[in-house]
């Protein structure tokens, strides 16, 4: 608990086209949707601190001021329309987020980010974990030292990490990208025809789990580990591949593109609800 701290609440109107903007160096911040055109700003803090909420053009600001001292840590509750787009600064935040559709922006050095139910969105964490649950705009995900997770995502996604897993299930987009040095790759979900994925993995292994129904060309790469498959695909004995060559198998009519290249893993091509992670092994 903060010593001293004070609760206080504001609200302002919200005209169509205006942004959100919240700048916090440590705390928490929960932004969720709700019908009015209008921002309310709860915020718990300590006696020294003093709350900003101010409209400059088309865009509603949030951040606090000291007259002694830092700040210190500030809790945030925001309820913002549905259709405002967001953006969010802080150093050491826990930020979550639900139900908003407009654009997000969200960034923090140290701490955990949660997006549930919103649209497109751009996520960075340094020292944080990711989490992403029903997404239907593009998503832009970057963590360096933590793991990355999205479910139920129906847009294109853009994952990378330096030191994490990144964990992607029950998706129908027609567009992954996905990197990581250290840590496994595990895809679930639908391969639109015509969709475009690559999967790239320096030390990890790469893991999709997609309908045997699938239409899909993959063009797979190993170079320390090895390639297998208990998909009923058409193309060359894995057994006879040389490491480094590019290598394609087709499913079905070979629609969508598929890229796996991996450095120091296995590269897997599994149905649905027949492999685990690493980490749950």
């Amino acid at each position: 608990n903060l010593r001293g701290a004070v609760l206080d609440a504001q609200t302002v109107p919200a005209a169509r086209g205006t942004r959100l903007a919240i700048e916090n160096k440590a705390g928490e911040i929960v932004i969720h949707a709700w019908e009015k055109d209008a921002v309310r700003v709860q915020a718990r803090h300590s006696s020294r601190a003093k709350i900003n909420v101010r409209t400059d053009a088309n865009v509603i600001n949030v951040d606090a001021v000291t007259d002694r001292g830092p700040t210190g840590s500030i809790d945030y509750d925001i309820s913002a329309p549905a259709w405002m787009p967001i953006k969010v600064e802080g150093q050491y935040d826990y930020i979550s987020v639900e139900g908003v559709q407009g654009e997000i922006s969200v960034e923090t050095v140290r701490g955990d980010i949660v997006l549930k139910n919103v649209g497109s969105a751009i996520a960075k964490s340094i020292e944080g974990a990711i989490e992403v649950d029903g997404a239907r705009g593009k998503l832009t995900l970057s963590s360096v030292n933590e793991e990355i997770k999205v479910t139920g995502a129906s847009a294109e996604v853009v994952a990378d990490t330096t030191n994490g897993e990144v964990t992607l299930t029950r998706m129908e987009g027609n567009g992954v990208e996905v990197a990581t040095v250290n840590g496994d790759i595990v895809f679930e979900g639908r391969l639109a025809d015509r969709g475009r994925y690559s999967f790239t993995n320096h030390n990890g292994d790469i893991v999709l789990l997609v309908p045997q129904t699938s239409n899909a060309t993959f063009n797979v790469r190993a170079y320390s580990g090895e390639f297998s498959t208990a998909l009923p695909v058409k193309g060359p004995d894995s057994s006879q591949v040389r490491r480094g060559r590019r290598v394609s198998y087709t499913l079905g009519n070979g629609s969508a593109e598929v890229e796996l290249e991996s450095f120091g893993g296995d590269i897997k091509l599994r149905r649905p609800g027949s492999a685990r992670t690493r980490r749950d092994q």
